[in-house]
């Protein structure tokens, strides 16, 4: 008996759902990018090191030197436009405009110290000064977070010393599941639940002198 084929859609398995392009936005820091006094450099660099088979740039900006408005960018990187990774370049030097890696860290919620060390020793027996780099790496939500040098040759050989582990790293995050809720209310510090779903506070009364 002859077996009829159906045009009925093939169900997206979990496998295949980790097989998509990893969302890139990338976020370059500079006041004289950002005022058009030079072109940027950086960013396309940064760009075209991201394989394309495997990477999607979906995001590019450039913001100035200012805490504010970097972080506020990274945080609509990753809420408004959904990316996987969100990399910045420039601003993590010594001098006191080099502010991104306070921006970036008063947005990620967990450090991957990791990628940041890695980044500090990428080529520098041919640069010392890579080890002057104070970025920093985290994740924010479900998004990998972490500072380039703004140079574009540092940067690119800086992308390139981390992106062995990237895949892996958002793999991970991809399968996470968020927590369950116990059933019921949880106790509030000072009580106890007495068993018939009612809070007994476990505080001893202050006696009046």
């Amino acid at each position: 008996m002859s077996v009829q084929a159906t045009n009925a859609p093939v169900p997206q398995t979990h496998s295949t759902q980790e097989k998509r392009l990893i969302r890139v936005a990338i976020i370059t820091v500079s006041d004289r990018a950002y005022q058009g006094i030079y072109k940027d450099e950086s960013g396309p660099i940064v760009a075209a090191t991201f394989p394309s088979e495997q990477y999607d740039v979906v995001a590019t900006k450039i913001v100035p030197d200012e805490i504010f408005a970097i972080s506020n960018e990274i945080v609509r990187c990753v809420e408004m436009e959904r990316v996987d990774v969100v990399v910045t370049t420039g601003g993590t030097g010594c001098s006191m405009r080099d502010v991104t890696p306070e921006a970036t860290r008063n947005v990620i919620q967990r450090e991957v110290v990791g990628i940041s060390e890695v980044i500090r020793l990428a080529n520098r027996e041919k640069n010392p000064n890579m080890i002057l780099s104070r970025g920093v790496s985290g994740i924010r939500n479900q998004t990998l977070v972490f500072n380039l040098p703004g140079n574009p040759e540092n940067a690119r050989m800086a992308l390139e010393s981390v992106l062995a582990a990237l895949p892996h790293c958002i793999k991970t995050m991809r399968q996470q599941r968020p927590m369950k809720r116990p059933s019921g209310q949880t106790p509030v510090s000072g009580q106890r639940n007495s068993g018939d779903g009612k809070s007994r506070s476990t505080t001893k009364p202050r006696m009046r002198p």
